[in-house]
């Protein structure tokens, strides 16, 4: 356990110096994987069940219930902008859980010019990660896990790829209903950077996210304290008021409004075994994608889960800007049900 947590100092100290929230490459790393992350606001889930998808940012919620389980997930993301993403987990008995998966971003076909206006043909442009997951029990409560993703970018004639891992530990009170998970996620490098350019670094962060089951309530909510490698997220901005000798109106961000830029806040209402209700709210999104005039419901999420025969059904839906909403349905089953093991 001590090795694991100086890891994580390690690669916080290496490199946390020049990152800031929010900047750096493959962004899309922090894609929802599952209609069930977007639905709460966030991608990062405190929780230990069968859920495939919660692994692939927090990878120590890879538990031997999730053997020989597929899942399956799309969303219709902006404009003709899609992305996808496959996962299968096999436990080792006394071992530990692996897990594969593919995370993909296809932002569709551009049309391609010269400078003096000459067609050059269409192009595609694409983002994609490979990652292998592990994950082992220390006792009965704690369980630790790491990834490890390839990342492959191509823009047109523009190809970079680059290596990163993600780091979890988590504490997972089943008595009580109550799970508490630390991340350091996307800690690695651009090996190749895109043609003419230097290497960038990734998107860092480190988190902290608490899981709790109501016990007298069939609710349980999803708590993330994130980007804990910059406390301080402050920054002045350029107002649409304007002062009495009509100059534009500098403002900083408020101390307050800095803390909840750092939190999201997600809930799951089981109404039934087999129906669930999601819902979610992320600040910074809403602060940082909408303007201050119309927000609406910039920030807001909400999906749904249900099970119909073997299979397990998600849908979710995020505002992440007015008047435009994402759309993710996802998928998981249990292959092991589809055929009798031989006597």
């Amino acid at each position: 356990m001590k090795y694991f947590f100086l890891s994580i100092a390690i690669c916080w100290g290496y490199t946390s110096y020049a990152q800031l929230a929010g900047k750096g490459t493959y962004a899309f790393l922090n894609m929802n994987p599952s209609a069930r992350s977007l639905a709460l606001g966030t991608n990062l889930i405190s929780t230990v069940d069968k859920d495939l998808s919660i692994a692939y940012q927090n990878p120590a919620a890879l538990n031997p219930s999730m053997n020989n389980h597929a899942f399956v997930s799309y969303n219709n993301y902006v404009s003709d902008i899609k992305s996808g993403y496959f996962s299968y987990a096999k436990d080792i008995k006394d071992k530990g859980t692996l897990a594969l998966s593919i995370m993909y971003l296809d932002y569709g076909k551009f049309n391609g010019y010269l400078p003096n206006g000459i067609p050059t043909g269409t192009f595609s442009v694409k983002d994609q990660c490979i990652q292998l997951g592990y994950s082992r029990k220390l006792n009965e409560k704690f369980r630790i896990g790491a990834s490890f993703n390839y990342i492959y970018s191509i823009y047109e004639a523009y190809v970079s790829n680059g290596l990163s891992t993600n780091l979890s530990a988590i504490y997972n009170d089943t008595a009580n209903g109550l799970s508490i998970t630390g991340f350091a996620k996307n800690i690695g490098f651009q090996a190749i950077p895109y043609s003419g350019t230097s290497r960038q670094p990734l998107p860092f962060e480190m988190d902290i996210a608490i899981g709790k089951k109501l016990k007298h309530l069939p609710f349980r909510y999803n708590l993330v304290i994130h980007d804990l490698q910059k406390p301080d997220m402050r920054y002045s901005y350029a107002t649409t008021e304007k002062d009495e000798n009509g100059n534009i109106k500098i403002k900083k961000m408020s101390i307050g409004d800095n803390a909840l830029r750092h939190l999201s806040l997600g809930g799951e209402l089981n109404l039934s075994k087999h129906f669930v209700v999601r819902f979610g709210y992320n600040h910074m999104r809403r602060k940082e994608a909408s303007p201050d005039q119309k927000r609406g419901t910039t920030g807001f999420s909400w999906g749904l889960g249900f099970k119909i025969n073997k299979f397990h059904i998600s849908y979710g839906s995020a505002s992440l800007f007015p008047g435009y909403n994402s759309n993710q349905f996802s998928l998981l089953c249990n292959l092991g049900e589809f055929y009798k093991k031989k006597k």
